[in-house]
């Protein structure tokens, strides 16, 4: 990534946190861990009503990142439009394939997994598991959603369930 990640975060930045979603960074504290002080960002999770501590040093591995660009943002809502799916045989290697996409915790991976779901459910009923990571990665996105482009959680949430009605066909 480049230096700006290097950087690190500052109290009150929003960042994203790949299997949690939208969050704050609330606080930077130190903790003896092992007779070793270990650096912590406390990132507050408004959607899960939760504080996570991770450590400063492993953020980077663990996918925490900045907010998406405007662009990006919008590009991905873009994206809801058109149709996508997963190749898998198995619903546990769909499921797989999905939860692989969300861990990555871009907004382009998540809006894909909200469309291949959306499109899915309307075909027949989701299994539970398949349900709540539809619920997880539509909360992921609209969040990640209203906080870049500065609108709330509803307008986010009709802007992106709009697109995800205009699917264009795909060739038969």
């Amino acid at each position: 990534m480049g230096d700006d990640r290097k950087k690190g975060f500052s109290i009150g930045e929003k960042v994203v946190y790949p299997t949690h979603g939208v969050g704050i960074i609330s606080d930077i504290t130190e903790k003896n861990l092992n007779g070793e002080s270990v650096e912590y960002y406390v990132i507050t999770i408004p959607s899960l009503d939760m504080n996570i501590l991770l450590p400063k040093g492993n953020a980077e591995t663990l996918g925490l990142r900045r907010l998406s660009k405007k662009e990006e943002t919008k590009k991905a809502i873009m994206s809801l439009s058109e149709k996508k799916d997963l190749h898998a045989s198995d619903w546990k290697s769909r499921q797989q394939m999905q939860m692989n996409l969300l861990k990555t915790g871009t907004i382009a991976n998540v809006a894909a997994v909200v469309n291949i779901l959306y499109n899915r459910q309307k075909v027949r009923d989701l299994p539970i598991q398949e349900r709540r990571l539809f619920e997880t990665a539509l909360t992921h996105l609209v969040d990640e959603c209203s906080s870049v482009l500065g609108i709330d959680s509803e307008s986010a949430k009709r802007t992106i369930f709009s697109h995800l009605e205009k699917l264009k066909s795909a060739p038969i």
